[in-house]
Formats: structure tokens, sequence, C-alpha cells
């Protein structure tokens, strides 16, 4: 009685025209393939709990490219979905050797049963290329229409951007039927729209994928870790010298009188302890400036600030004689490159404390483990003991906080200069207006502020 009905059903559903009803055929017997099945949890899930192996036609009708090839508009759900285009969709499929429908037109499933999910897959693998670059903006039919001419195409996907999912990522992956017809094509030279396609196997892509996948994931975890700063990398460090008692003293040699010791060095700087704010000193500390651009943090890594110091030691006539003894920025990078990428060292020649950033957060635990587990509590470096401790709580929000200060009015000091160089540039304009004017005055009580 109710197949009677469900025929009667379906001789009374309007039948769909040819061109929707191909989309329509080659949409669902891709769902149920052997390129898609086993990657589609869902899917898969809801034909295994099946106790025939089939499923709802309604529910394959919701889906979205399904409602697209249809026509259906606005939210559909599995039970809104109209029956007579449910039985409509299922006159059609009924001519697939790849799909069998239940008698009463309203389940849908493979006609042979699928086997081990990861033997198919690696056998799809085996005979599907990445092709790019491709425009963004290609269709997936030129794309197959396109790879035609080397062989049969099973399946034509275009995988989304790693970190923008609304866009085509520029690599289409092409499953040929035949493993042989994949690896004719990588003979080929092929152009696409005016550029020479690059193609190479599925895994390779595969892998360069999961790795920009995972660097993208890695930045939004910062980001999104609450503070929008990202976390591990940096290493507060003290001096202690080893001398020849066994004693340890601060990084500054033999002690001297303060007076001698501020001419010998040109400024009194040198018995300043660095500190978070060191990176954000008045503008004529140019190299930290400097540093800080890329990334959102910084550009190249921290050694020009170190400059300052150095010129001083060049053109003092008569240095300390324990000048070589003492650790300078450039020596604290070299060391600890070792242990990866040292982004930049926030410390000043003659300090006893600093501040070392790494790149990565592994970098800065090896070299905080190696100091940790030697017998001296530390690295020795020219006869100094240097001991490490991570920033982490407030004390690293503290000092991101610091730098990020500093980059916005080192831009907005960049900017102003520009507007000044601007309203004073030369002829009859120059000097011209308080607006153009620059009063050195001005100058000064900033950097006292800022000091």
């Amino acid at each position: 009685m109710a197949t009677t009905a469900a025929a009667a059903a379906a001789a009374a559903a309007t039948p769909l025209d040819e061109a929707k009803a191909r989309n329509v055929l080659r949409q669902v017997e891709f769902y149920f393939s052997d390129s898609n099945l086993p990657r589609d949890g869902f899917l898969r899930r809801t034909v295994e709990e099946s106790e025939d192996g089939l499923v709802s036609l309604a529910l394959i009708c919701s889906f979205s490219r399904m409602r697209s090839h249809l026509g259906l508009e606005g939210e559909v759900k599995p039970d809104t979905v109209p029956e007579e285009t449910v039985l409509a969709v299922a006159e059609v499929l009924r001519r697939s050797s790849s799909l069998r429908i239940s008698e009463d037109g309203k389940k849908v499933g493979r006609a042979k049963e699928l086997l081990e999910p990861d033997e198919v897959i690696e056998q799809v693998d085996s005979r599907t290329i990445a092709a790019s670059p491709l425009p963004y903006n290609v269709k997936l039919e030129d794309v197959e229409s396109f790879f035609a001419q080397c062989g049969k195409v099973n399946s034509v996907r275009l995988p989304r951007h790693v970190s923008d999912k609304r866009h085509f990522c520029g690599t289409a992956l092409v499953e040929f039927s035949e493993e042989d017809e994949a690896k004719g094509v990588y003979e080929k030279t092929l152009v696409f729209a005016g550029a020479d396609l690059e193609i190479r196997p599925k895994k390779e892509f595969d892998a360069e994928r999961e790795v920009k996948k995972e660097a993208y994931e890695k930045a939004q975890a910062n980001k999104n870790s609450g503070e929008g700063y990202p976390k591990g990398l940096i290493l507060a460090f003290k001096l202690k010298k080893i001398p020849a008692n066994g004693g340890a003293e601060q990084n500054g040699g033999d002690k001297v009188d303060d007076a001698e010791g501020a001419e010998k060095d040109g400024s009194a700087n040198t018995a300043e302890k660095s500190s978070i704010g060191h990176e954000d000193k008045a503008p004529e500390d140019k190299g930290v400036a400097s540093k800080e651009q890329s990334d959102g943090v910084e550009e190249t890594e921290g050694v020009a600030a170190g400059e300052t110091a150095q010129s001083v030691d060049k053109d003092d006539k008569n240095p300390s004689n324990n000048d070589e003894d003492k650790i300078s920025r450039e020596d604290i990078k070299e060391e600890f490159t070792k242990f990866g990428t040292v982004r930049y060292v926030d410390f000043s020649k003659g300090d006893d404390s600093g501040f070392i950033r790494f790149e990565d957060p592994t970098a800065a635990e090896k070299a905080r483990a190696f100091a940790a587990i030697a017998d001296e509590g530390g690295l020795i470096m020219k006869g100094h003991i240097v001991s490490l401790e991570p920033v982490s709580g407030q004390a690293e929000k503290d000092y991101w906080s610091a730098i990020r200060g500093g980059q916005d009015k080192y831009k907005d000091s960049r900017g102003n200069r520009g507007r000044d160089w601007k309203n004073n540039r030369g002829g009859r304009h120059f000097g011209g207006g308080k607006r153009g004017r620059f009063d050195s005055r001005d100058r000064a009580s900033n950097k006292a502020q800022k000091v």
C-alpha cells in the first residue's frame, strides 16, 4: 500500500529539467564516492549507523550544494524539503550505477560497500595531483574540463585558504580514474589562464598545508589568549663576575670613584639597571625604534641599539683596563643564538641585568634548562655567571605593553616629522606659520618627560 502511494507521488512530482538533473546526479554520486565518503566524517557515520546502509534523501537535499542545484532558498532542514522534490531527485538518481535507491524513493546509498577508509584514501591520493597557481575565482567545472584532456577526471576539489575559509587557496586537487593518468600529467607542460602550472603529488600539498595550518592555529592561540601577546619568549638574566678570590661582583669590573667612572664611560647611564622601559628611552636612542617594526613586534634583530655604547668605547682615549671583560649586547646575542633565533637583547654594556627575547618559546625553554642544570647555576661568559629566569604573568604583560607603547610613540613621531618636513620645505614656504616651525625647547621638554 505504501509502495503504491509512493509510486503515485513520484508520478505526480514534477521532473527536474535536464541541466538540473545532470548537476544533481553528479553531486550525489560524489557524496558517496571513494573520493569523498572516507573523508566525510558526518556522512560516513550516518551510513554506518544505518541498518541498510541508506540515508535520508531529504537530508542529502538539505546540503548546501544540493540546495543550490535544486533552487531551495532560505534555511532548509531535512524535514522542510518538499516531498515532491525528494521524489523527483530519486527518479534522477535511479539512473546511476554507483547508487541505490529505496523502493519508496526516500533513501539513497552506495551500490557497493565501502572498503576500509584508510585503504581507500591511500588509493585515491596516489591518483590525485595538486595543480597551482589557479585564479582565485576559478570555477570547478573549468578546472575539470581543462584536465579532462589528460584523462578521465573522477573529481576536482578547490580547497579553501587556511587562514580564510571564504577564499580558494589557489591550488586545485584533481583526481583521475587511474594512477597512470595522474603520473602522465607530471610530464606535461600545462598553461592555465596564462600561467604555467606547477604539478605535484597531493601528499606534498597536504604536508605543506599541515605546516601552514599549525602555524596559523598557533598564531590564533596567541592572539586569542586574552592578553594579545605571545608567551614564553622572554628571559630575564643577571650577570655576576667571577673574581680571582672566588666571590661575585656585578658586571662592571673594579670599583672606581663615581666621578671618574662617569668620565671614563662618557655617561652616568652605565650605573643604571636595565628595565622594561629600556626600549622606550629618549628619542635619541634610535636603535630601539628601528628594531620594533614587523610581526606586530619587531623587524630585525636588536644589535644597533648597542652602537651608542660602542661609540663611547671607541672615542675614549683612556679606556678602563677591564672593558674587555665587560659583556656587550652582541656577546649575549651570539652566545644564546645556539638555542634559537634571538629577536632582541634588552641590555646596555655595563649593566648587570637585562632581557633576552627569542623568536620561539622552545628556544627560551632550552636556554633556561641549560642554565638550570649547569654546576655554576648559569652560563659562563667572559668571566661572568649568567643566570636566567622566565618572565611570565603580569611581568610579561607589562613588558609587551611597554614595547608596544614605544612602537606607537615611534610611529607618531615619524608621522609628525614627516608633516613638519612638508610644512618647512624650501622656497617661500620655508619657516612660514607657527604650524610649520619646530622649537628646540619643545624637544628638550619632551625628552625630559620621557627620561
